[in-house]
């Protein structure tokens, strides 16, 4: 496949689908990729290249006699100078093609040492019989055991080369086939399609005996017989064409035949090579046959299936084969179920992920089938995963598919709305517009894959622009410090990741449930539970967060309960690539002790496939001054511009500040002398007799901008358990917030101006102009006072159906009051084993002695009428007993 990539496209994300125009059924060959094409800066690159120009000097034989016989490895490392395999660091020249150079360190292979390991020693080599009659062998450099990466580690540099061979002459087949076709008629150039043509034929020869092989990253590699039966690998680990058996169908040679089907040059190259039927050999031995690898392969849904899927269905197409044009057009809609959750989120939950499994549905599948009458117009849930994709915070720039043929279409700009993801977990808040905008992210996807570590996440942008950030959007750095709790924006409990293990961490198990979701333009509320965080040591792990704004002003507010450990960090991490730093409001003296428990050794040369980020990360943070906060007091994060945040930390005391320097992708030197890096603030309760700790971290997010008017004051004011009573005095005047921790408890408040507020609502504010109420039924204070009636029940039933408007509906087992009041709110779902998720309603139509909800999104799961078990068919396919129970989370005034 091409690779080519440019200095001046960066940082986008390239990754070449070859996507191809097909017409209908009644299409004939000439119309297959009739409107493929290559970027013109990839074409002049390629051609301009020492390897192209020697390329087209040779002739046919000797173009021939370069295709390798033997099938390849992609993952070596080079055995001078250790570098990883994953950099993938040897490199393959048509000047002497049984050669690798390592772009490292210089050295080339095979050498007097490398891979004889023994003076006068044969070279070891594993020998294969392929087929009956037909044995290959694959010498390699055994790597002595002081220096292994993993054990019984051998390096294989002459399949390495064949491997780097095989790619080049398959792109250089596309190439040259792409190229004829633009050569106008009467001036084509023969010597491009002879070139493009011997290759086919060539690769035809020798594909049906490539190997079968492991071959993946930090692992042992082995071969098998090249006619391997199923079953395969899981994870497409059975290769044979590439490493991955997803990718086994050779899509460059795919195109370059669909552009040379009808030209003499196949039949000039079959003459050449000794072959009758050459286009027979092709279609059958090398493209049928590749398909049927790769349609035998396990599939899981995974984003590695998204090139399988793209072969199988380029195949069928080009050999019009309908039975496998139906089985992958079925994979694809079964990928679509299985991977995205019922509100369009991508599994993986993180915005590049998304981007890119949606980027490649968009930029090939959709072409594919939307002139053929045999699959649908459009798959149905891209247009609900186009829109996901608006709720994430990102600073990063939009990702986009660089591909060869079809053009990827623009993705629409979502509005910048208030909204819940209620099947990954995900909430944005979004007040304000423009400069003076605030929005918030909260987020607690599942956990569902090997150590994934994404729960109770905050992210904070301020007119636009990202101030409290994230590393799920980047590269991460090359210990997986990314990967680690202490990199994100939530609360670690005595120092470990959440899932508290590795084992643990490896089991799947549910994330958040978001509890509450409402959303006015200027008032919104979310809270997130997750039991599954700390499941050994934490009976409360849950966070409430809301945006407000009042005339100009603008604020959000976190309430963290953390119940259980010995001792809580609250992480404050400033956004990739920022120059800002931590500044306490209290008196701070230098620390430049390791914030690593004692006895934990930090290993700065730790790689992340090593998973020591799980137990070190700690160690990747370089503290610079500490503080003891014995009141409320704040910290501000400022750079050189003029936007960034205030926290007022408003939590139980005492606590202890520590500001420092964390890892940034962006910025790799990790001296610890320097400034470079990501500001990090931590605030640290730690439990002083070994009694069990509890706390409540309160942190008021005040914006600083010019757009936004600075807080006059900001306090928290007395108030009975389990209650959280702040005054915040704005441009526009005072205001009080009123936190319930117990909602759907009555409690009953003084206020700092002596009055006397009652609810038993989620969050109550009070102005002196009115009285908002987010959950609960009722808000009483003097001058004002709000009621709402409760919407609850049980729901008895799913139903699945497309529109303009929603995707499916539910049915409760009664009828609600005021259904019109509901349109726009947040339906929340609570299964029988505690876990919930959230819907957007749509309408609500009463029946007789039930109401149907209608959602915008997916329903996502069917009631079993026999269990009564909810089943989901979106990811995650997992299942929940009953009752079903739900309620509409509203704000009233």
């Amino acid at each position: 496949m091409p690779t080519t990539s440019c200095a001046s496209l960066k940082p986008l994300v390239l990754v070449i689908i070859l996507a191809v125009a097909f017409g209908s059924n009644s299409s004939g060959a000439a119309d297959v990729f009739a409107r493929f094409d290559l970027p013109d800066a990839w074409e002049s690159s390629f051609w301009a290249s020492a390897n192209a120009k020697k390329l087209l000097d040779l002739e046919p034989r000797a173009i021939a006699a370069l295709v390798p016989i033997q099938a390849g490895i992609h993952f070596c490392r080079c055995p001078a100078c250790d570098a990883p395999e994953a950099d993938d660091p040897l490199e393959w020249s048509l000047e002497r093609p049984q050669s690798l150079h390592c772009k490292h360190c210089g050295a080339s292979f095979p050498n007097d040492k490398f891979p004889a390991h023994e003076e006068k020693k044969p070279v070891p080599e594993d020998v294969v019989d392929v087929l009956p009659g037909i044995t290959h062998k694959y010498p390699y450099h055994e790597v002595e055991a002081d220096h292994q990466r993993y054990p019984g580690e051998r390096l294989y540099l002459a399949a390495k080369s064949d491997d780097r061979a095989r790619e080049f002459l398959a792109k250089a087949a596309l190439y040259a086939a792409v190229k004829y076709r633009e050569q106008p008629p009467g001036s084509k150039d023969p010597q491009l399609a002879r070139l493009a043509a011997v290759l086919l034929v060539k690769f035809a020869q020798v594909y049906p005996a490539y190997a079968t092989h492991f071959d993946q990253p930090n692992s042992l590699k082995f071969f098998q017989g090249a006619d391997l039966k199923p079953p395969y690998r899981a994870g497409y680990q059975t290769g044979k064409w590439e490493s991955s058996g997803s990718g086994n169908v050779p899509l460059t040679l795919v195109v370059a035949y669909a552009i040379l089907r009808a030209d003499p040059a196949i039949a000039e190259a079959g003459r050449s090579l000794g072959v009758t039927d050459p286009a027979r050999l092709i279609e059958r031995d090398l493209f049928r046959a590749s398909a049927e690898f790769v349609r035998s392969q396990p599939d899981d849904a995974s984003e590695a299936s998204l090139p399988a899927y793209r072969g199988m269905l380029a195949v069928g197409r080009l050999l019009n084969d309908s039975a496998l044009i139906q089985d992958s057009l079925a994979r694809v809609d079964r990928f679509t179920k299985r991977g995205f959750y019922h509100d369009g989120l991508w599994q993986q939950g993180g915005l590049l992920a998304h981007r890119r499994v949606l980027g490649r549905l968009d930029s090939w599948i959709e072409p594919m089938t939307s002139n053929d009458d045999r699959a649908p117009t459009e798959i149905p849930l891209l247009s609900l995963a186009r829109a996901a994709g608006s709720a994430v915070i990102t600073d990063a720039p939009p990702i986009e598919v660089l591909q060869a043929g079809w053009a990827s279409p623009a993705l629409k700009p979502s509005p910048r709305t208030p909204r819940l993801l209620g099947g990954a977990g995900v909430a944005r808040l979004a007040v304000g517009e423009g400069e003076d905008s605030v929005d918030v992210e909260l987020r607690g996807l599942p956990s569902f894959g090997p150590l994934a570590q994404h729960r109770q996440i905050l992210k904070l942008a301020v007119g636009g622009k990202t101030v409290l950030g994230d590393l799920d959007e980047t590269n991460g750095v090359p210990s997986g410090f990314e990967r680690a709790s202490a990199s994100h924006n939530t609360v670690v409990v005595d120092g470990l990741n959440q899932r508290e293990s590795l084992a643990l961490a490896r089991i799947p198990a549910p994330g958040g449930n978001v509890l509450f979701f409402a959303a006015d333009p200027d008032f919104q509320v979310v809270t997130l539970d997750d039991p599954h965080a700390y499941p050994e040591s934490v009976t409360r792990y849950r966070q409430t967060v809301l945006a407000s704004a009042v005339g100009k002003s603008r604020y959000a507010l976190s309430v963290f309960e953390i119940q259980g450990g010995l001792q809580h960090d609250a992480f404050f991490h400033a956004a990739v690539g920022s120059k800002a730093r931590w500044r306490l409001s209290v008196p701070s003296t230098p620390w430049s002790e390791s914030l690593l428990p004692p006895g934990l050794t930090f290993v700065p040369t730790a790689r992340v496939e090593d998973a020591r980020w799980f137990i070190q990360a700690y160690g990747e943070i370089i503290a610079r001054q500490r503080g003891n906060l014995e009141a409320a007091a704040t910290a501000s994060l400022m750079g050189p511009g003029s936007q960034g945040i205030r926290l007022h930390i408003l939590g139980d005391t005492p606590t202890t500040a520590i500001t420092g320097m964390s890892p940034d992708p962006s910025n790799p030197s990790r001296d610890p002398g320097d400034d470079s890096g990501r500001a990090t603030l931590i605030v640290r309760r730690r439990a002083k007799d070994g009694s069990t700790l509890n706390s409540v971290f309160v942190t008021l997010i005040e914006p600083i901008s010019g757009m936004v008017p600075p807080l006059t004051r900001v306090g928290r004011v007395t108030s009975p358990a389990g209650t959280i009573v702040l005054l915040i005095e704005t441009a526009e005047g005072p205001e009080h917030l009123v936190v319930n921790l117990a909602p759907g408890t009555p409690c009953r408040v003084t206020l700092a101006d002596g009055r006397i507020l009652l609810t038993d609502g989620l969050v109550a504010r009070a102005t002196s102009n009115g009285l908002v109420l987010a959950g609960g039924t009722f808000a009483d204070v003097p001058g004002f006072s709000v009621r709402q009636r409760s919407a609850n029940g049980a729901i008895t039933g799913s139903f699945r159906r497309s529109s303009a408007e929603n995707r499916g509906s539910f049915e409760t087992n009664a009828p609600l009051s005021d259904p019109d009041s509901l349109k726009g709110r947040v339906l929340l779902i609570r299964h029988g084993d505690g876990t919930s998720h959230g819907w957007t309603i749509d309408r609500v139509a009463n029946l007789r002695k039930s109401a149907r909800i209608f959602v915008r999104e997916e329903p996502g799961f069917d009631i079993d009428p026999t269990s009564g078990e909810a089943r989901y068919y979106q990811f995650p396919l997992a299942t929940a007993p009953g009752p079903h129970e739900f309620r509409v989370a509203r704000i009233a005034r």
